[in-house]
């Protein structure tokens, strides 16, 4: 999954923002910017930024769950 992809995740429809490993847990994580408030952050997770979106319209996944 590429950034700026087009994705359905648990029946909403996002954008991947984000796709690599993080501090906030082991292993790979897809961010993705929801298109509607849907989601629980604005991108930042822990004090540290992965991707910029609007309050509640971010979202982190596992790979799989894409």
């Amino acid at each position: 999954l590429r950034v700026g992809t087009r994705v359905q995740v648990q029946g909403k429809a996002g954008t991947v923002r984000f796709a690599g490993t993080t501090s906030f847990q082991t292993g790979k994580w897809i961010g993705i910017e929801l298109d509607e408030s849907q989601g629980k952050n604005s991108g930042v997770v822990q004090g540290k930024r992965y991707f910029e979106c609007r309050t509640n319209h971010g979202v982190f996944v596992r790979p799989s769950q894409v």
